[in-house]
């Protein structure tokens, strides 16, 4: 029950982080891109909530990540557990930062047309997904940890 009580607090704690840094996940991910001619605007207030709550999920949820790992290749704590808690968080970055390299690139190709004077091309807030490219890449690197330690745990023990 004690177990059950920390990791519901850890992923209530995570999640309120997750809430008050989002601003700055997204000021991190707007200064890489590079729209010089390209606007981001948000069309609806929805996607806007959405996004924020994706964003505070995708952290919060770590903890719960964790435990699926260690329950199915029952790995201890400090070396291996370490180990895999950084391969969920490399994962998620890594995916995080190839969505930024695809903005970019779709960025790039836009700014190659000639529009015209003063005309700029938009793309909403909606479209960007950075909290989803940073959950599916945590949810990558839980998979990768379970395949890494499930099949290290098997030439251990045989």
């Amino acid at each position: 029950m004690t177990n059950t009580l920390k990791y519901l607090g850890l992923i209530l704690i995570l999640s309120v982080i997750g809430f008050l840094i989002r601003d700055y996940f997204f000021d991190i991910s707007f200064s890489q891109i590079e729209n010089e001619n390209t606007q981001i605007v948000s069309r609806n207030m929805s996607g806007q909530f959405y996004s924020h709550i994706i964003f505070a999920l995708s952290i919060g949820i770590i903890p719960l990540l964790y435990l699926i790992i260690k329950k199915i290749t029952k790995l201890n704590f400090m070396k291996q557990g370490l180990i895999s808690c950084g391969i969920i968080l490399v994962s998620g970055i890594l995916l995080w930062q190839f969505r930024i390299f695809q903005l970019n690139s779709r960025f790039q190709k836009l700014s190659e047309f000639d529009i015209g004077n003063g005309i700029q091309t938009q793309m909403d807030f909606d479209n960007l997904n950075f909290g989803r490219y940073l959950f599916i890449g945590f949810l990558i690197g839980t998979i990768l940890s379970i395949l890494i330690f499930k099949n290290r745990n098997k030439t251990v023990t045989e």
